[in-house]
């Protein structure tokens, strides 16, 4: 068994490769196995929100207008960011076939991902009344998750953990529970130490796709400040990477030779 997890171990630390778009180095040994692994847990993450969540109130018709408003921009926004990604990465197709675009109740206010190609954006996006272009760089952020494997590189963390894990002395039950805290630590950590870059990245890319359907850094830095009702944006989590795309997307319009753009996204970091 020790022989069989230590190979695999070895298998998963050689196994790095250099992604063509990023050009950062990742643990993608097993893609096969770790993409079933992330969209596993990203599936069990998405029930167990949508068990959590509240039932929608029905009289609210407003709100529900708004949500099926949401609805048909996301599917046409969405198509055309297929497009873009599928020139962008061809290799995509190879992968995931295609994206699969879709609003979640259980979501709330906020949007994800799976390395197999969904992403998801929260039903109350409605309430922050986004312009097209937030729709549209909230999609391609999720893409370029996708794009740059992201989740297979956690996924590739957290199989490589857990196999050094049953290296761990220890018997019995206690032997497991010590293990289980270990590796979850461990992985944990791992998963951390490359977590803003891969927020980095992902804006980065969602910029290119952004731009390979006419939208340029300049003008997202303005949307992503001007187009949403700020007022309402969520305080958590998910709120606070929002605000660190919006500064880094303004110091890329910033950085980027375009009239007027430049002076715009200056504006913006100050």
């Amino acid at each position: 068994m020790k022989t069989l997890v230590l190979l695999l171990a070895y298998g998963l630390v050689s196994g790095c490769s250099t992604h063509p778009i990023t050009g950062r180095d990742q643990i993608l040994a097993l893609p096969a196995l770790q993409t079933v692994h992330a969209d596993a847990g990203f599936v069990l993450a998405d029930g167990m929100r949508r068990m959590a969540a509240s039932p929608p109130c029905e009289a609210d018709c407003k709100r529900a207008e708004a949500r099926a408003e949401l609805a048909g921009r996301v599917e046409s926004i969405g198509a055309e960011l297929q497009s873009a990604a599928r020139s962008l990465s061809p290799e995509l197709i190879e992968r995931i076939g295609g994206f699969k675009i879709e609003l979640s109740e259980s979501l709330g206010t906020g949007s994800g991902s799976s390395a197999g190609g969904r992403v998801v954006l929260g039903s109350m996006l409605s309430d922050l009344e986004p312009t097209d272009v937030v729709i549209a760089f909230l999609i391609a952020r999720e893409m370029a998750h996708v794009i740059a494997r992201h989740d297979e590189e956690n996924s590739g963390a957290s199989i490589l953990v857990s196999a050094l894990g049953f290296l761990l002395p220890g018997v019995g039950l206690v032997g497991l529970a010590g293990r289980f805290v270990v590796t979850s630590l461990g992985a944990g950590a791992l998963k951390r130490s490359w977590a803003d870059q891969q927020r980095s990245e992902a804006d980065a890319i969602g910029i290119m796709l952004l731009e390979r359907t006419g939208t340029t850094a300049a003008v997202a830095a303005i949307e992503l400040v001007d187009g949403i009702n700020r007022s309402r944006l969520p305080d958590d989590d998910w709120g606070l990477r929002y605000l660190e795309s919006v500064q880094r997307v303004a110091q890329t319009a910033a950085e980027t030779p375009r009239p007027g753009g430049a002076h715009l996204a200056v504006q913006l970091l100050k």
